[in-house]
């Protein structure tokens, strides 16, 4: 789609990934604040990590929707076996800031391998449009070819049956986390909604 030789030497490039940098320390303090605040509050630690998630839900989601969509093929199969397993509404991507930041430095300034577009945060926060974005993202990377593919499906025989396979990695977990997560965050949603 863009040649991502040009790309990389691109001044533009630079300050795309200074920016997104400073957006990815943003969320983190948002988080941290707003857990600080639901401890301050009294919940305990696990109830102020959900608290802090859903408040930087749609800034984070929308952040990797762009990051998922600009960076190389490779980088983000290489995001994948590290950084996949993102938590129930994003509490562990938080902790994960080396793997997102791997993938802020691999990103361009424009789309690199699909035409699908990210999201805006408000978008992103709603659990039943991120769901349809990210099989939709699923999908279009699956259609990128054979490592893709093999990286998105899911492990065919169960953990507690399967023997150790140094080869294998978070990568066939992907989709699973990814719909597990969906699944979570949108039945959170009608939770919340209900108690209200």
């Amino acid at each position: 789609m863009t040649d991502l030789d040009d790309l990389e030497s691109a001044p533009e490039t630079a300050s795309y990934r200074h920016y997104r940098r400073m957006i990815w320390q943003a969320i983190r303090s948002k988080h941290a604040e707003a857990e600080d605040a639901a401890r301050l509050r009294g919940l305990a630690d696990a109830d102020a990590r959900k608290v802090a998630a859903r408040a930087v839900r749609g800034d984070l989601r929308a952040l990797m929707s762009e990051l998922l969509t600009r960076a190389s093929v490779p980088a983000i199969l290489d995001y994948l076996a590290v950084g996949s397993a993102w938590g129930e509404g994003g509490d562990r991507l938080i902790d994960q800031s080396d793997a997102v930041l791997q993938l802020v430095d691999a990103a361009y300034p424009q789309p690199t391998w699909t035409d699908l577009a990210p999201l805006e945060a408000k978008a992103a926060g709603n659990d039943i449009l991120w769901s349809t974005w990210i099989r939709g993202w699923a999908d279009a990377l699956r259609a990128t070819g054979p490592a893709a593919r093999a990286a998105l499906e899911p492990a065919t025989k169960p953990a507690a049956q399967a023997a150790p396979d140094k080869s294998s990695s978070l990568r066939r977990w992907a989709p699973w986390l990814v719909g597990a997560a969906a699944i979570v965050g949108a039945t959170t949603l009608v939770a919340a909604t209900s108690e209200e």
